[in-house]
């Protein structure tokens, strides 16, 4: 809404729109009630993004909803997801012993080892791991917790792999590496969309247990301020002429 001295409002029982003509000092009180709103809009995103529903929502990377604890590892209040949390810890690991530690570094580059020349064994392995772990997981969560410590694994040797070739190599890998990862993350966004759709709340985050906490705090209910404006000359007009309040009644 812009700064001028009309505001459109649409009306009940018609399309069209009437214009309201405000006084000075109702288009101050505009320009204060847009400045407080977005400061209260602010305040609220802030208390929504630092509060303890946010937290436990960014470790769990999931609703706090029964339908996800397989998702999850439980310690106290807090919830870990458990890919996360399963995945990237060996993944740094591996490559902060390639970076940081020369023995390990001679080790992983000794021709004993050749992890570069079996560069594509590792990725053949990678994809066997991917599919097989995404089967066999339906029938066991531990061999879904397995092949996710092992993906991250198997990871951290293709990052060592593409720190040791050179810049063309490391950009085109890198970009491959990215897509892969964007499309999991997509591909498992789907899944958590589906379950929601699914669920008795029907993914109304206002209203879903799972998001209590934060989506309220996140997402506010507020009144627009022209409705404000409306609002205040209705109530102004029934205090200062309270008998054409009573005909109204009557009728």
């Amino acid at each position: 809404m812009n700064d001028s001295d009309d505001i459109e409002v649409k009306t009940e029982d018609t399309a069209s729109t009437t214009k309201i003509e405000l006084t000075p000092q109702e288009i101050q009180q505009n320009k204060k009630q847009k400045r407080s709103k977005l400061r209260g809009e602010i305040r609220q995103i802030l208390r929504g993004v630092f509060s303890f529903g946010a937290l436990q929502l960014m470790l769990s990377h999931h609703p706090n909803c029964e339908t996800f604890d397989p998702h999850v590892f439980k310690i106290g209040k807090l919830r870990l997801c458990r890919g996360c949390f399963l995945s990237y810890p060996p993944l740094y690991a591996l490559v902060a012993m390639f970076i940081f530690w020369i023995p390990s570094r001679n080790f992983f580059l000794s021709e004993a080892v050749s992890i570069i020349d079996n560069l594509w064994w590792f990725v053949i392995g990678f994809g066997i791991l991917t599919f097989a772990s995404r089967w066999l997981g339906r029938y066991s969560i531990f061999i879904k917790d397995v092949a996710k410590f092992s993906r991250g694994a198997w990871t951290g040797f293709l990052v060592i792999v593409l720190i040791s070739q050179h810049w063309g190599f490391k950009i085109g890998a890198a970009l491959i590496v990215m897509g892969g990862m964007t499309y999991l993350s997509l591909h498992r966004g789907k899944d958590m969309e589906r379950t929601c759709d699914e669920c008795e709340w029907n993914a109304n985050f206002n209203s879903c247990p799972g998001w209590e906490g934060v989506a309220g705090r996140l997402f506010p209910v507020s009144t627009p301020v022209s409705e404000n404006i409306t609002l205040e000359r209705t109530e102004k007009s029934q205090t200062e002429n309270p008998e054409l309040d009573e005909s109204d009644k009557k009728e």
